[in-house]
């Protein structure tokens, strides 16, 4: 072989493998773009915070007989419990940055709005049985308790970079509330019941239903999770009740009390309307289409 066809030889081996380099160079994939945030699609999700009831206010008077001055007391706003739940529901990303969709959620809650007022004799003057005093040492507690709060509710929300969301939320709320309403007469001088001690003891529930209105952000870090702080105002209208019989208080045993007969429901207690301010901090998990 001349050298003219070795080096010949040579260029072309030399020019194979440079085009192999290139032609695997040019076929290597390119990287996966970056994933496409969208608001669109089913999530569910944790809650909690704190939350505060303001009412109702709450009633006693007696249902058969004047022995006391009917008793109203509003107890104002509560002091803040802890709340928390679960969350479901479903968002659509219009074209743009709106964004619309439902949801309904679930918080257990300890909420308790209560008072204990003294009570009055009934006059004028004064039943002859206080003694010719209007203040007794007699009284009487009533308590309003929230046990859980729910809601169903629409969502409508403006999306920046599809990473941030704020809305608004409204809808038709629930919660399960018990009641308690609890007279003392208590022999103690001045009372009512000058020949020994007797109480009441009333209670009932009720599932409320009501409003709810209020507002939040939340924020995507990935494509899946969302991060959330959320503020709901929850309103219930409407009256509770409940009744109760006296009973004497060395046994337990149903008690006459004057003109009230004995096992007769006397005590008649009203719950009215309440509000409940809630907030919260969320973490989604969103499913995407």
């Amino acid at each position: 072989m001349t050298k003219f066809s070795l080096a010949a030889a040579s260029a072309f081996v030399l020019f194979a493998g440079a085009a192999s380099a290139a032609d695997l160079y040019t076929k290597a994939p390119p990287p996966p773009p970056p994933p496409v945030l969208s608001w669109t699609g089913f999530y569910v999700g944790v809650n909690g915070g704190v939350a505060a009831m303001n009412g109702p206010s709450m009633s006693y008077v007696d249902g058969a007989i004047n022995a006391y001055v009917p008793v109203t007391v509003d107890p104002g706003m509560s002091g803040a419990k802890a709340i928390g739940g679960v969350h479901a529901g479903f968002n659509y990303q219009l074209s743009g940055p709106i964004v619309v969709g439902m949801e309904a959620d679930w918080d257990w809650t300890n909420l308790k709005n209560s008072a204990a007022p003294g009570l009055l004799c009934s006059g004028p003057p004064f039943r002859v049985q206080c003694g010719g005093v209007s203040v007794l040492t007699d009284n009487a507690f009533l308590q309003t308790a929230v046990n859980w709060l729910a809601s169903v509710r629409g969502r409508f929300g403006y999306s920046f970079n599809n990473q941030w969301l704020v809305y608004g939320t409204g809808g038709i709320a629930f919660a399960d509330v018990n009641y308690t309403g609890n007279l003392n007469c208590t022999g103690v001088i001045p009372t009512f019941c000058r020949g020994g001690g007797q109480f009441m003891r009333s209670s009932a529930s009720d599932t409320r239903v009501g409003a709810v209105f209020g507002a939040g952000v939340e924020f995507k870090p990935a494509r899946n999770w969302v991060l959330g702080a959320e503020y709901l105002y929850y309103h219930f209208e409407g009256d509770g009740s409940s009744t109760a019989s006296w009973n004497f208080s060395a046994n337990g045993a149903p008690a006459p009390f004057f003109e009230c007969a004995t096992g007769q429901a006397c005590g008649q207690f009203t719950y009215r309307g309440f509000d409940v301010h809630s907030g919260r901090l969320r973490l989604s998990y969103q499913f995407q289409p």
